[in-house]
């Protein structure tokens, strides 16, 4: 690699665009160091692949929105049962 260049060392892949998903944490649930694992790992596969003259559109998902937004609307019929009371706050009433 050295002597003849980086480039003659890379493989030569038939693959020329390519989307790599990575991390994808549960936001229901709380984050911990395991999540850095799949953001490390696709990361790697990203960068691997760019080396290669790939093109690669990187995409970050996170899932599972329903369970958290069903918690906060829960709590807001629990907090404002009649609804016009969230409204009332909000206009500075």
């Amino acid at each position: 690699m050295l002597v003849n260049g980086i480039e003659t060392w890379a493989p030569k892949l038939q693959v020329k665009r390519a989307v790599v998903d990575f991390s994808s944490p549960n936001i229901a649930k709380e984050m911990h160091v395991g999540h850095l694992r799949s953001t490390i790992i696709g990361d790697t596969i990203a960068r691997m692949l760019e080396f290669s003259n790939v093109k690669v559109l990187k995409r970050n998902h996170i899932g599972d929105w329903g369970t958290q937004f069903s918690m906060l609307i829960e709590y807001l019929f629990e907090k404002f049962p009649s609804g016009e009371a969230a409204s009332h706050r909000r206009c500075g009433g």
